[in-house]
């Protein structure tokens, strides 16, 4: 999934000149889509703030109201288009099957958000800029990292509530299963390589059954 382009649309305003509420609302959404799509396409260097307020239509004075510099916006930016990805993992309903084919079927959910071009291309921003800027990388993963591990807590709790797997330390466990699902496909891809579609789904079936191995009620 890629960032829309933005429709040029009037700034409107309220009595005194103002920008209405639902107005100065929909301008941060635009510029927090330019600003990611900036970031993804030239790296944090090379955009400035002057060229996302262009690019959002608003103001710099717009921008240095709601952030203290470039990097406060990238984080935001980031954290702005995890959101939206986070919104399909949240709509995934575990299907009443056995565990094994509904873990198959959200690993397949896991595998089109974390493939998708946009997410590698941020995987990769965020390994160029984090040995100059640590405490960046830092922020953006700790404020997002839980969001993302919930959602699969979220589904493996389904099944432990069915008594098919057992959750001894939930966040753990999670993370274990998102990489054991995601980890070699998203390695590959981040160097321009990729299973056919045949080694994935085979790759993706063995991964959910040696994390059942080891986790499975007794």
């Amino acid at each position: 999934m890629t960032l829309p382009a933005l429709e040029p649309a009037e700034f409107k305003r309220g009595p005194g000149g103002r920008p209405t509420r639902r107005e100065a609302a929909r301008r941060h959404i635009a510029l927090l889509n330019s600003a990611t799509r900036l970031f993804l396409d030239h790296g944090l260097d090379a955009v400035s703030i002057d060229e996302i307020a262009k690019r959002a239509g608003v103001a710099k004075r717009f921008i240095y109201a709601r952030y203290r510099d470039k990097s406060e916006l990238f984080v935001a930016a980031f954290e702005h288009w995890a959101v939206d990805r986070l919104d399909v993992l949240q709509t995934f309903k575990p299907p009443r099957r056995r565990a094994e084919f509904g873990l198959v079927k959200f690993g397949h959910t896991l595998l089109d958000i974390g493939l998708q071009p946009d997410a590698l291309a941020l995987q990769r921003l965020l390994f160029s800029v984090a040995p100059r800027f640590p405490g960046l990388a830092e922020q953006f993963i700790s404020r997002n990292r839980r969001r993302g591990v919930a959602e699969v807590e979220r589904v493996l709790a389904f099944y432990a509530d069915r008594g098919e797997i057992a959750l001894t330390d939930s966040p753990a466990i999670a993370e274990q299963f998102f990489i054991s699902v995601i980890g070699i496909p998203q390695r590959l891809a981040l160097l321009g390589l990729r299973e056919t579609p045949a080694a994935e789904k085979h790759r993706l079936r063995t991964a959910v059954r040696l994390f059942l191995d080891g986790c499975r009620a007794r």
